[in-house]
């Protein structure tokens, strides 16, 4: 009898041992997650002052993240912000993805080691743009109906639906050399050319985008006109 209480003790003390040892994980991962989330907060702050119109959703990859903190160097980061208001036109979802991203001994600065982003207008926010320019007939053709597609790599199709007809308009669109993005009447059918008029050549704005980074290429997808943008060993600092 006397052999087995000693084999007790030995179990209580291995049992404290294993909890103190989940405590510890749990305590250190609180850490992280709570490091984690700061780090994005300021990251959202940092991108709007450097100009950005909306804070983003920023968000820091891989695990831990304590362990990327210490080497200056973060795997990935996400960067998404929806509903940005720029002018006529809605921006409805701008986001990026950054890979490598190193950050200077005092973390004040660093390198987008990759970088690659889209920029979405989606055709209902271009439909309600062209809407409202084009002044009083808008109204019409808006409470009948006026639906953009795509009708090519650089296009843009709209199918009106008037009271008492009905027909359809292309444009084609330009990206401009500053950040602005310019579509042009190309042809329209069953459609008065007096109606179309105002919307005959209509210039938007892209948002400005941090760190003086541009929009490379503009184009026309099943969702939308979408402008795209990347960059490698992209400076940063705060502002």
């Amino acid at each position: 009898m006397s052999a087995a209480r000693p084999r007790r003790r030995r179990r209580r003390r291995g049992g404290c041992l294993g909890f103190g040892l989940v405590l510890l994980v749990v305590l250190l991962v609180a850490a992280d997650f709570g490091a984690r989330a700061f780090a994005e907060n300021d990251a959202a702050s940092q991108i709007q002052q450097q100009g950005f119109p909306k804070k983003p959703s920023v968000t820091f990859g891989g695990f831990p993240f304590l362990t990327q903190v210490i080497a200056h160097n973060f795997h990935q980061i996400r960067i998404n912000a929806s509903d940005i208001p720029e002018g006529p036109v809605q921006i409805s979802q701008v986001s990026a993805v950054l890979n490598n991203v190193h950050l200077s001994g005092n973390f004040s600065s660093g390198t987008i080691g990759q970088l690659s982003g889209s920029v979405l207008v989606t055709f209902p926010a271009l439909s309600n743009a062209l809407d409202s320019a084009l002044g009083p007939a808008g109204a019409l053709v808006g409470s009948a109906g006026l639906t953009l597609s795509q009708a090519g790599p650089d296009e843009v199709r709209a199918s009106i639906n008037l009271v008492v007809t009905s027909g359809s308009a292309t444009w084609r669109v330009t990206q401009l050399s500053d950040g602005k993005v310019q579509i042009n009447l190309v042809g329209s059918s069953g459609v008065p050319a007096s109606l179309l008029q105002p919307v005959s050549n209509y210039t938007f704005s892209l948002p400005k985008l941090p760190y003086g980074l541009k929009i490379n290429s503009v184009s026309v997808t099943p969702d939308g006109v979408v402008g795209s943008f990347s960059g490698s060993n992209v400076p940063f600092s705060q502002s």
